[in-house]
């Protein structure tokens, strides 16, 4: 019984880490970063049209179902959440290449925890981790005007992930400071 505990921790520890690595690119007009997975997708490959459909939860997509935004490649848990995206894809993108949002308000790129994602005013944003999306979300309106205004500045900064310490890894402090919604 141990021996498969094990095993299945080391499992589940090897696919969040591969899910979750973050690599910032330049979009497909070279305008401003992204934030992507090692895919080249954006929100580590969840589905962000579910994010609006089913704001509770979070939805992996497949690459079965995928589309291409501003250089960014999208996975979607279904053909008819792939319709709805293709129709309209900026309704649907997520802020700031899918950088932290309230980081970007601060002036600054940080990596973030899909279970993060809000829709504030129509838009959907993510955040970095609980105690980011906390500081969001005492003045959403507000730190999205915030942000909206600092986003042109801070999309041509170098993506700097020096929140984390000597030998962490994005992967690490996800398994650590990982809270998730409050329900």
């Amino acid at each position: 019984m141990k021996i498969k505990l094990i095993a299945l921790l080391a499992m589940c520890s090897l696919l969040t880490g591969t899910a979750m690595a973050q690599v910032p690119q330049r979009s497909a007009d070279k305008k401003y970063l992204l934030n992507l997975d090692k895919n080249g997708c954006a929100l580590q490959g969840y589905d962000c049209v579910a994010m609006f459909t089913q704001p509770d939860s979070t939805l992996k997509g497949k690459p079965d179902f995928s589309s291409m935004f501003e250089g960014a490649t999208y996975w979607f848990s279904s053909a008819a959440n792939k319709t709805l995206f293709d129709a309209s894809p900026a309704n649907y993108a997520p802020l700031y290449g899918g950088f932290c949002a309230i980081a970007v308000a601060e002036g600054n790129l940080r990596p973030i925890q899909v279970w993060t994602h809000q829709i504030i005013d129509g838009h959907l944003t993510v955040n970095h981790n609980a105690k980011a999306l906390k500081l969001w979300l005492k003045k959403p309106e507000k730190n999205l005007q915030t942000a909206q205004k600092m986003w042109p500045t801070v999309s041509q900064k170098e993506a700097k992930y020096d929140i984390l310490k000597s030998g962490e890894t994005q992967e690490s402090l996800a398994a650590t400071s990982f809270e998730g919604p409050k329900k």
